[in-house]
């Protein structure tokens, strides 16, 4: 009697920006196929709008049986890149993680930030916290929490690092 074969979420990298042709395309043809959403603040016409993007843009995570499923047609899918691999074989993630992300996919979601939310030297105003009510100018994203600020405090502007989840354009 031959074992039976366990299916195995690996890793997969999609080209730029078709991350979602690529779920498409691979739900179509069968795969079992996961990408983690999160709604995502954009600036638009001056405005803060929500977008419903990828959490991890250009990754997404696929179920394959290793020995029974056909992982040919994966490589040639539309919208997909290829496997993340280390060293010559794609790499497994552990189911454990999957049901992580799946189970936090909400909170993970509030922490999202956008790189190109801010540009440097754009008006700011600070909306929550010690500054609150502060105008100033955004200088950088200092990692994936927190921002460098000019504040316009007390007839000077001041350096000040706040969290990028307090700031607002104005």
């Amino acid at each position: 009697m031959e074992a039976a074969s366990k299916k195995c979420w690996y890793l997969l990298t999609a080209k730029a920006n078709q991350d979602q042709r690529a779920q498409y395309n691979l739900l179509n043809q069968g795969y079992t196929v996961y990408r983690p959403l999160a709604r995502v603040p954009r600036i638009r016409r001056g405005k803060r709008e929500y977008r419903i993007e990828s959490l991890f843009p250009r990754y997404l995570f696929i179920q394959l049986d290793p020995q029974q499923d056909n992982w040919s047609p994966i490589r040639s899918t539309y919208g997909v890149s290829g496997f993340v691999k280390f060293g010559m074989y794609p790499s497994m993630v552990p189911d454990s993680l999957i049901d992580y992300v799946r189970e936090h996919e909400q909170e993970f979601e509030s922490r999202a930030i956008v790189i190109d939310e801010f540009q440097k030297n754009e008006p700011i105003a600070v909306i929550d916290g010690a500054f609150k009510g502060l105008e100033g100018v955004f200088m950088q994203f200092e990692g994936k929490q927190r921002a460098l600020v000019l504040l316009h405090f007390l007839g000077h502007q001041r350096p000040m690092r706040v969290p990028t989840r307090v700031l607002k354009s104005i």
